[in-house]
């Protein structure tokens, strides 16, 4: 993995999202602010394409692995752009095409055997399924969790590099495409700073959740832990999960969308979007951190920063919704 390819890997995106930028401003297609928006001001959210293409070159000049079943499956979520051009797109349509996408990855990469500590090696049908469900559920996780600015491109950075460290040391083949995957978000995040110039839509959160399932899966069809290798996204499972618990049990829709997550209850909180994705970056390199240490044969500092990010994740979630449900209340 050259350093070359991540620099082409940034400066594409970083010229992409430019571009796209300035006619997205020509020519006025951006996203009007609702009541469910963070955002106040009228703003483009075409900067996904821009993280697709430049990943992908990226990652072909690093010579990452399996990358034509990659291609392919990402040139499917393209079809948000009419998402993305304000022309909203049913809940059906997209599960569809996130599964169309997730589909043609497990087919054309021929997906069907995971590798588990102890267990051994697990394939069939089943495992298929499973790795289609898995793309799915990452798709919108992503989707999910990118509501204000620069908090998924923080989590890519934070998790593309955090992946690439644990791999240097138990699958090296495998570093190419989190790492592009991060310089991309890098040079997207220039114009994706708070106040945001532009926003990733669902092209650039759908592509983040499939790029990440993929890598994930990779990582365990080859022997990896699978709790090590989704630590460093651990914060964007625990927001994404707690909250759809927390709708269902309280028998709410937990397909309608809303403003419940916690990183939009610290915004409604008065916390800026800065504040929010500086601690979700913060919380991630320490679960990075606490992967890589665990790897690298230093447990007893892995079990430190993993309690203690942890610690810090779950107390604060637990004042914040508290505080939430008391300001209701009132």
């Amino acid at each position: 993995m050259s350093l070359t390819s991540l620099a082409i890997a940034f400066l594409v995106a970083w010229g992409l999202t430019g571009i796209t930028l300035a006619l997205a401003r020509r020519y006025h297609v951006v996203d009007a602010p609702n009541l469910r928006s963070s955002h106040a001001l009228p703003t483009p959210t075409l900067g996904g394409c821009a993280i697709l293409g430049a990943t992908l070159i990226g990652a072909w000049c690093g010579g990452a692995q399996g990358l034509s079943s990659l291609v392919a499956a990402s040139l499917l979520l393209l079809f948000f752009v009419v998402d993305d051009l304000c022309r909203p797109l049913g809940v059906t349509i997209k599960a569809g095409v996130q599964l169309l996408s997730a589909t043609v990855w497990v087919v054309m990469s021929h997906f069907s055997v995971i590798h588990l500590p102890v267990i051994g090696l697990i394939g069939g049908l089943g495992v298929s399924i499973l790795a289609v469900l898995w793309l799915v559920a990452w798709m919108n996780a992503f989707n999910f969790m990118d509501g204000i600015d620069s908090i998924s491109s923080t989590q890519t950075i934070v998790a593309g590099v955090s992946l690439a460290a644990i791999f240097s040391y138990l699958a090296p083949d495998l570093q190419a495409l989190p790492l592009c995957l991060a310089a991309a978000a890098a040079g997207f995040l220039v114009f994706n700073l708070p106040p945001a110039r532009i926003f990733m839509g669902d092209v650039g959160s759908a592509f983040l959740g499939l790029c990440f399932g993929v890598i994930t899966l990779q990582a365990m069809s080859v022997g990896l832990s699978a709790l090590l290798i989704v630590l460093p996204l651990g914060l964007y499972v625990y927001d994404t999960s707690l909250t759809i618990l927390r709708r269902a049990g309280k028998r709410e829709n937990i397909l309608r969308a809303h403003r419940q997550h916690l990183y939009q209850r610290l915004v409604q909180r008065g916390w800026s979007h800065g504040s929010v994705s500086l601690t979700v970056g913060i919380l991630s390199a320490a679960f990075g951190a606490s992967a890589w240490s665990a790897v690298s044969g230093r447990i007893e500092l892995a079990i430190l920063l993993g309690l203690s990010a942890s610690a810090t994740l779950v107390v604060g979630s637990i004042a914040t919704w508290r505080q939430a449900e008391g300001s209701s209340d009132a």
